[in-house]
């Protein structure tokens, strides 16, 4: 499956570097992560969403754009807040409808950096009864102007549980402002 996931981004890159019209640009952005865990019983976590972005547009209609994100997701519930941090990589294929506008979908690949449960104000490591990969599907909304600012609402909803042995998955609406150069 990786084989064929890998081989279709190639794929894809080698199509849209073959047209003329290829545009490459890149940028950075930042923004705020509302995350909570499915089927638990935690509530909205607020975190932020930083990092780069590298922006590949094969025509006026079609482009691709992989990303590098920390982003802060989990959840809380009264006293109790649960951390779980990520260095995620998502490659969003985006559909330009209008100008700058732009609808996404496309796979995102997590890395959890830090996981801890903060009960009142005592702090636990809880990586261990934590999964280290997250895999997740995102679909979104953006907008980019022709002077390089963008803005964009995603939301993400993993396939993989975030902590062992139990059905809590990261569900996660980002909204970010970004600048690319």
């Amino acid at each position: 499956m990786k084989k064929f996931f890998l081989a279709s981004i190639m794929m894809l890159m080698a199509a849209g570097f073959s047209y003329s019209q290829t545009k490459i640009g890149f940028g950075s952005k930042i923004g705020l992560n509302l995350s909570n865990m499915t089927n638990s019983d935690l509530h909205v976590r607020p975190g932020v969403v930083v990092g780069a972005f590298t922006n590949i547009r094969f025509n006026d209609y079609i482009g691709i754009q992989p990303e590098i994100l920390y982003s802060m997701q989990g959840g809380k519930k009264d006293d109790n807040t649960l951390k779980l941090d990520y260095i995620n990589i998502p490659i969003m294929v985006k559909t330009y409808m209008w100008q700058g506008l732009n609808l996404e979908i496309g796979p995102q690949f997590g890395f959890r950096t830090n996981a801890t449960s903060k009960l009142d104000d005592i702090s636990f490591n809880v990586k261990d009864e934590t999964k280290v990969f997250d895999f997740a599907i995102g679909v979104g909304l953006g907008y980019e102007t022709e002077i390089g600012l963008t803005a964009g609402f995603r939301y993400l909803i993993s396939a993989t549980e975030a902590v062992d042995d139990s059905d809590a998955k990261n569900s996660v609406f980002q909204f970010t402002l970004g600048w690319m150069f």
